[in-house]
């Protein structure tokens, strides 16, 4: 069967054309899969090259922004570095021990009272023990904390002097809230420098 089929096959007179057309249809049948191979990784490459030029221009973007956010970092830093809280209690100390000892003066007593607060107002006078009535009722996402530091020292009148100039140079949130100085020796040769510092922070409530 399969033999008078390929013999009437050889002695056609259309062989020629029955070869080119299964050669063609042979030839689509095995190309058009490969065309869609094609067009899909081309589709699939234009997808990734505009993914690729998203993420670059979000990435550009980005720099300045993270620029920004460093810059205000290190000013939050420098600011949380001029207030005074619990954790930062022993590095004041520290502060205000080499004061003395710079400006040749000798600390007698170094005590920390309370801390003190209120709701905070942009505004409000921060030596305000109490909230501004007009504001009382507004809404504040931040307390005041003051803690009261009393210092007495003894020295000459240059030392102590030079001692009250580096705490108002120091550059904290501070206030000098009482000071009173007087003779400790009879011939006055030494003073006492009695001293209540107020320093300051902001918290955010909770």
């Amino acid at each position: 069967m399969i033999e008078q089929a390929l013999r009437r096959f050889c002695e056609s007179k259309h062989r020629k054309l029955i070869v080119i057309a299964g050669t063609f249809i042979v030839g689509l049948l095995l190309v058009m899969p490969l065309v869609d191979v094609i067009r899909a990784g081309r589709d699939e490459k234009e997808a990734l090259l505009t993914e690729l030029e998203s993420a670059q221009s979000v990435a550009s973007d980005l720099k300045p922004f993270e620029a920004r956010v460093n810059e205000k970092l290190a000013q939050l830093k420098s600011l949380e570095g001029q207030t005074v809280d619990d954790s930062s209690l022993p590095l004041l100390r520290g502060k205000l021990v080499d004061f003395a000892k710079e400006t040749t003066c000798s600390i007698r007593r170094l005590n920390v009272g309370g801390v003190g607060s209120r709701p905070w107002q942009p505004g409000q006078n921060p030596l305000a023990t109490t909230p501004d009535k007009k504001s009382v009722d507004a809404n504040s996402n931040f307390i005041l904390e003051w803690r009261p530091v009393n210092l007495s020292l003894s020295g000459n009148s240059a030392s102590l002097r030079s001692m009250v100039e580096r705490l108002a140079s120091s550059g904290m949130f501070m206030h000098i809230k009482n000071l009173e100085m007087y003779p400790s020796s009879p011939k006055r040769e030494s003073l006492t420098l009695e001293l209540e510092v107020w320093y300051f922070t902001l918290a955010r409530k909770g």
